[in-house]
């Protein structure tokens, strides 16, 4: 049995040969520990700093080669494919204020921060806020000033319905390379989809007013969004991924960050139109959410995803046994690992957490290992291996724990 079927019979609900394995993502350190090289591949600070000085190809081509050994070398079964950036980026000019600080022409400042090893924005330009008060104004501001900034173009207009082009192939570089090399045998998974956002908010904290204050507007932009995340779906699905994967991150540690009945009046409704688009082209659809989502299970489930990832037990309180016997039936679950324990654990308290996860995770099929997010920054290589020794021991079907 292959990696394909095997996860395939799991979201079905199926028990196969033994548990599948996979990531959303791994940070650098760890992907240069298991290839022995150094790589672009979520290197965030040496990526950003290597696409300002013009290098797109040598990130694109880290991205590449290294993806695909680091999966074969972990005998991982799921694949992460996404956007890379394009051959027309051009080099950034970016002017140095210290060690830890840049600064570019837009006036926008950037910062090292060493938590995620990243070249993070500290202080964005003060751009003019748009306002948008009404639906005239969502329709205009979607095809004048959202589209225009994306790599896709508006081809025809009936009513409120477009039909979309991609103006920029070379953003496909990257998953094509990844599918010819690994998509007759891993279950490809494409990620960069959004199950909410308001791009015209000026900062988070307006982002979650305008939910609070304009919902039918929102909702307005989220159901034209979904059209154009429809087509993207399809790119990708015509390259031959196996499930799409929307994220949104509704929930922090203690719960939704808007009401449930904001997700549900605003956000469902695309997002069911987009599992269904996507379930009729007999692809997969799965949900990427971290936080507390006790509160939002239903509607994930309702929107129509078949796998739920990210599942933060120990800060978000979203137990697997927990979760299996309530939901264990209606949604594939995806997770196991702590991130928290991989990174100040040792790999005595990772097994147990792996055991633990496949004892009242796996029984029945409907389960994937993996972390409660990322194998993040930070996280020890030997509490990551000792994960994946953990589930070659115990994790043949039969579970037997």
């Amino acid at each position: 049995m292959n990696s394909k079927e095997r996860v395939s019979k799991t979201l079905k609900f199926i028990e196969p040969d033994r548990v599948p394995a996979g990531e959303w993502g791994i940070d650098h350190h760890i992907t240069e520990k298991v290839i022995g090289r150094k790589t672009y591949w979520r290197n965030r600070k040496e990526q950003t700093l290597a696409l300002w000085d013009g290098r797109r190809d040598e990130v694109v081509d880290s991205w590449k080669e290294d993806l695909v050994e680091l999966i074969l070398k972990l005998d991982h079964d799921l694949v992460p494919v996404c956007f890379c950036p394009s051959k027309n980026i051009e080099k950034a000019k970016i002017r140095k204020i210290d060690d830890e600080t840049w600064e570019d022409e837009n006036g926008n400042v950037y910062r090292y921060t060493p938590g995620n090893d990243a070249i993070m924005c500290i202080k964005r330009s003060k751009r003019e806020k748009i306002e948008i008060e009404d639906y005239e104004d969502v329709i205009k501001f979607f095809e004048e000033e959202y589209i225009p900034s994306t790599p896709f173009e508006i081809v025809e207009k009936q009513g409120e319905n477009y039909r979309f082009s991609l103006k920029d192939e070379s953003i496909l570089e990257f998953a094509k390379y990844v599918i010819e090399k690994l998509g007759r045998e891993k279950f490809i998974f494409f990620r960069g989809l959004s199950e909410w956002i308001v791009p015209w908010a000026t900062d988070t904290e307006d982002f979650f007013i305008q939910i609070a204050l304009k919902p039918d507007l929102v909702r307005k932009f989220f159901n034209l969004f979904t059209q154009l995340q429809i087509f993207i779906a399809e790119i990708f699905i015509n390259l031959g991924v196996d499930a799409i994967m929307p994220s949104a991150d509704f929930c922090d540690s203690t719960g939704p960050m808007v009401s449930p009945e904001s997700i549900r009046n605003i956000f469902l409704p695309g997002m069911k139109k987009l599992s269904e688009f996507v379930k009729s082209k007999n692809c997969f659809v799965m949900s990427h959410n971290c936080g507390n989502n006790w509160k939002i299970m239903d509607i994930l489930i309702e929107a129509g995803y078949q796998c739920y990832q990210s599942i933060q037990a120990k800060t978000g309180s979203m137990d697997i046994k927990l979760l299996k016997e309530k939901y264990g039936e209606k949604i594939s679950l995806w997770g196991g690992i702590n991130i928290e324990t991989l990174i100040d654990g040792d790999e005595k308290e990772v097994e147990e957490e792996v055991k633990y996860a496949l004892k009242y995770g796996a029984v029945g099929g409907g389960f994937i290992l993996g972390t409660s997010n990322s194998v993040a920054y930070g996280t020890k290589y030997e509490n990551y291996m000792k994960a994946l020794e953990t589930l070659k021991k115990y994790g043949n079907y039969p579970i037997t724990i």
